[in-house]
């Protein structure tokens, strides 16, 4: 596969889970993590209109555009297409990113969260013609998407626009839990060059089940579950950028040591990377296959959701949604509407006692 015609560093930083005080990102704290990062020559910097509450971008200018040469670092942010279509439209959206970020031209940019329905979208916005535009006008150097959806529609939109790069979750566990390795694939067939995001699924490839990291203590126990994941991404030909989302100096230091310079993964080292695999298919799951054939339920307990949340708290050790599954269902959602009448594990599939590991998963929340 082509490489990104930008020589941008193996690493890159995204600007997602910066550090956070009671106002908001913590720019003491978080200038310092920027300043480290540079003087070790990462030049990919990543961010988004909606991260950290909508400030994400303008920390980018303050700690980053105004305080580095402009030759010395790239810059990537994304086109909320939501966002468009209720505040101006594309070019308006695009116009106050550029000012958001007190620059004349984004490196990198990306349309936010597309899936197989996407390109229409794009078209209905015109937010294609924008890019095709500001990229004419040298407003933009770059211009891809980050996919966020399923696995089997990504060929008509890599195949629907002149593409130069695409972002997609990737990681050792999501390679086959979550059709990673199609994702990968049709990028690959199309010689796409690639940024990876979530190399270590959000933090839980760092953190992960007890069976699971005494796989990679045993094959070297001086070295984290974490670098594990961010090597096998990074050791994928075609990839250009691992991103991660650095919180603290410790993230920070030890990727910069992993990758001064990434050691591709060695064969022998692959097979641990299967061990911890097929570790995880052993893990004590309920047997959800998320049809969603249970959501007949009467009350609208949303069955799968919270089952494939209790699944990733027992693969991962935390799940961010469960942890807070009352902010997002109703209380006449929630599992204490439960009446037992049976309709889920009538229509269930899979033969889940569903009202009984309803019952355990709500005690564990409590």
């Amino acid at each position: 596969m082509p490489q990104i015609a930008e020589t941008v560093s193996r690493l890159g930083m995204g600007l997602m889970r910066l550090p956070c005080d009671e106002k908001g990102i913590d720019y003491p704290a978080a200038e310092l993590m920027i300043d480290r990062l540079m003087e070790a020559g990462v030049t990919y910097y990543d961010t988004a209109w909606f991260y950290h509450e909508n400030t994400s971008e303008d920390f980018a200018k303050k700690a980053l555009i105004t305080r580095f040469p402009r030759n010395k670092f790239t810059i990537a942010t994304k086109m909320p297409l939501g966002e468009a279509e209720k505040n101006g439209g594309a070019q308006a959206i695009f116009d106050k990113q550029q000012e958001n970020l007190g620059t004349d031209v984004i490196d990198f940019y990306l349309m936010h969260g597309i899936n197989g329905g996407s390109i229409d979208h794009m078209a209905r916005l015109g937010a294609d013609e924008v890019v095709t535009k500001m990229k004419r006008g040298g407003r933009i150097r770059y211009n891809g998407f980050s996919w966020h959806g399923a696995a089997d529609d990504l060929p008509k939109v890599l195949d629907g626009f002149d593409w130069d790069f695409c972002m997609i979750q990737l990681n050792y566990y999501d390679w086959l839990a979550l059709d990673g390795q199609k994702l990968y694939k049709a990028a690959a067939d199309r010689n796409i060059p690639l940024i990876v995001m979530e190399p270590v699924r959000g933090g839980g490839l760092a953190v992960c089940h007890p069976d699971v990291a005494r796989v990679f203590e045993e094959a070297d126990p001086a070295v984290s579950a974490a670098s594990w994941a961010l090597r096998w991404a990074g050791s994928l030909p075609g990839v250009d950028v691992v991103l991660s989302g650095m919180s603290n100096m410790h993230q920070v230091n030890e990727n910069i040591n992993l990758f001064s310079p990434l050691k591709p993964l060695t064969d022998d080292e692959r097979g641990v990377i299967g061990k911890a695999m097929e570790a995880f298919k052993t893990l004590p799951l309920v047997p959800c296959t998320e049809c969603n054939y249970c959501n007949k339920c009467p009350q609208s307990i949303p069955i799968p959701k919270l089952f494939g949340g209790k699944n990733d708290i027992v693969r991962f050790g935390s799940s961010w949604y469960m942890m807070n599954y009352k902010n997002w269902t109703k209380p006449e959602n929630q599992i204490t509407a439960c009446t037992e009448c049976g309709v889920c594990e009538a229509a269930c599939p899979q033969g889940i006692n569903i009202i009984e590991r309803l019952k355990q998963l709500d005690a564990e929340l409590s």
